[in-house]
């Protein structure tokens, strides 16, 4: 009797260790990558912004006048400029904390176009904008490329060697990225912090130096604080 009620207690165990190590799993696979690096370093975005490239055969001016009215930011939008010549059409815009443009190039027989809109927000709104962009795109582009930014200021704390390092913020966040089975991580110094090149397969990538990447990251220091700046496949914004 004794043996089987170790059995049985074995039994109980296991499948409570199963049932935890899948739901760690299934949160993992459910959290956003950018998110959990936020939440993992205690940083609070201050910016995001997305860049997006595709090919269509449709007409420069038709296409971007059509994405401007399409583009859903909640906001009431306000054309700021529209440039044309030859072979260009460009349409800069604001709507509210968000601003950017559209730009089409005449390549061949075809157009270039370029979507580029950068928001101040203290969340991160990147999953939305991405879906709000490719609803708008729709079956209009081909090669469509997507390239996103976010920057956060990271908490200050009182301890010693805390979130106010910028060595165990980065270490954090490679822990982060080697928990999803990132490869290619090198790290670089910088004047004032740290930047990370790696291998996520998530994001759309490119090639450096013989190797693949399609996420880059870097740790700063500045006079108002720690800040880290996220982007695919690197970054596309000043820092």
């Amino acid at each position: 009797m004794r043996k089987k009620g170790i059995t049985l207690l074995c039994i109980v165990l296991s499948m409570a260790i199963m049932q935890i190590n899948i739901r760690l799993t299934s949160a993992h696979e459910n959290l956003n990558l950018f998110d959990e690096i936020l939440i993992q370093t205690k940083s609070k975005t201050v910016e995001y912004g997305l860049k997006t490239c595709f090919e269509t055969q449709e007409d420069s001016k038709e296409i971007c006048n059509y994405l401007i009215s399409a583009i859903d930011l909640d906001y009431k939008k306000v054309i700021l400029t529209r440039t044309e010549n030859k072979d260009s059409y460009n349409v800069d815009f604001s709507s509210g904390n968000a601003r950017g443009y559209v730009e089409a190039l005449k390549y061949k027989n075809k157009s270039l176009i370029t979507i580029n809109i950068s928001t101040v927000s203290n969340e991160n709104g990147l999953v939305s904008l991405k879906n709000k962009i490719s609803a708008s795109i729709g079956c209009r582009g081909k090669n469509v490329k997507y390239f996103q930014y976010l920057k956060a200021k990271v908490e200050k704390t009182s301890k010693n060697g805390g979130t106010n390092n910028i060595n165990v913020i980065n270490q954090k966040i490679i822990k982060i990225l080697k928990s999803y089975g990132t490869e290619n991580i090198d790290t670089v110094s910088l004047n004032n912090g740290l930047s990370t090149m790696a291998y996520t397969r998530k994001f759309d990538e490119k090639v450096i130096n013989n190797k693949l990447f399609d996420f880059n990251y870097a740790v700063c220091s500045y006079s108002s604080g720690n800040y880290i700046i996220i982007g695919t496949p690197e970054i596309i914004t000043t820092y």
